[in-house]
């Protein structure tokens, strides 16, 4: 379950501004059209259903549920858990939303504007540049906080009473730490090596993390090394993403690598130009590319997780990928689209316009996707049916 020495000097937190609730303002309005419109006239979607901001988009697209307006920018994507859908904005505020109607039922300050959020067991933590928050969701306090070394990284981890969290220092190279649930205090904690880190990712007992051009698989109770892959064509570029067999990366933003769970020998690899991180459903990898002088042109390929076999590969822009149910959703790099496509055959399905750019990956529950777009709006969309699509 992805999540982010000790801080002991004591946190002080303001009170948040109240929130804001408005429409959405015509300049969002107009630019989400207007880019939906150049999207038409391109042509790069032929056939698929085009949600505009506000709009229902008619019996068989997406449909618009509802929309909140946040006081400021908002830097990051959302986070939904137990029927609350989580949001960040720049002003310092975290909104806490009511997920079927989009009300705000709480909110709290967070520590730094860029702050991303992760949900596990309850425990929503709050990253910012080198602390790290953890707010219980029912109480609304904030249980600790931990100062890392370095720049924190954003990508977090927690399972079995422990949360893991990488940071960056300098010349001292990445760190990763595993802190206690309930308390914060220090279990363990591992230096990576003088190069770029990633953020973990742990399954099966063990913390999987990129370092110094090497995958690391640490025991996560210990933090002992049960094995590692060097000699990488470059830094690991995400954290890894683990598939019932292998444990699968990216490196050098130009290689795809899957490796054995248990004893870390390459399983395989694929070289091309890559755009964003691996999303792997039971034994298929799904990895977005960037191709031509300017990554101008976009490809979604789909591999099986033990081969590396190509099972399909569709032309579309696509960027973060998010899983739900039967559905594989997109955030374009860029332009603030969200995608819906078959994980089966790499159809797609529809897509929605929300805004000109967009603040992370979506996040979906059910039948809704919501989706934040990097100004003041998240919108909730209701989803079609699930695949096969007509």
């Amino acid at each position: 379950m992805n999540v982010t020495g000790i801080d002991r000097r004591p946190t002080v937190l303001r009170a948040p501004p109240g929130p804001t609730r408005r429409r959405t303002s015509a300049g969002t309005l107009a630019g989400a059209m207007a880019g939906a419109a150049l999207a038409l006239l391109l042509g790069y979607l032929s056939g698929v259903h085009l949600g505009l901001p506000g709009r229902p988009t008619g019996p068989t697209g997406p449909q618009l549920r509802w929309t909140f307006t946040a006081a400021d920018e908002t830097h990051a994507g959302p986070v939904v858990a137990a029927g609350t859908v989580y949001l960040g904005s720049a002003d310092g505020t975290l909104y806490a939303l009511d997920a079927a109607t989009g009300a705000v039922r709480w909110t709290h300050p967070v520590p730094e504007p860029d702050t991303t959020l992760t949900i596990a067991d309850g425990v929503l933590y709050l990253a910012g540049s080198e602390l790290l928050y953890a707010l219980d969701v029912d109480t609304h306090r904030i249980r600790w906080s931990y100062r890392v070394g370095g720049s924190l990284r954003s990508t977090l981890s927690a399972a079995d009473g422990l949360v893991y969290v990488t940071d960056q220092h300098g010349g001292l190279g990445p760190n990763l730490y595993a802190l206690d649930q309930a308390t914060g205090q220090l279990r363990w904690s591992r230096n990576l090596g003088r190069s770029e880190g990633t953020g973990p990712t742990v399954a099966h007992g063990v913390v999987y993390v990129g370092g110094d051009r090497t995958l690391y698989a640490l025991d996560a109770g210990t933090g002992l090394l049960r094995w590692s892959y060097s000699g990488l064509p470059g830094p690991v570029d995400a954290a890894p993403v683990v598939s019932e067999r292998a444990v699968h990366i990216t490196a050098a933003a130009s290689y795809l690598g899957a490796f054995d769970l248990s004893d870390g020998r390459k399983l395989w690899s694929h070289e091309s130009d890559l755009v964003a991180a691996p999303v792997v459903r039971g034994d298929t990898v799904y990895v977005p590319f960037g191709t031509g002088c300017c990554f101008d042109r976009w490809r979604t390929n789909a591999y099986r997780a033990s081969t590396g076999e190509l099972l399909w590969s569709a032309a579309f822009h696509a960027s973060e990928l998010v899983t739900a149910g039967p559905i594989l959703y997109s955030s374009a790099a860029g332009d603030g689209t969200v995608y819906a496509f078959d994980p089966a055959t790499g159809q797609v399905g529809w897509r929605f316009a929300a805004g000109d750019r967009n603040s992370g990956p979506p996040a979906a529950t059910g039948d809704t996707v919501y989706v934040a777009d990097g100004e003041h709006t998240l919108f909730a969309v209701r989803a079609p049916p699930p695949p096969p699509w007509r």
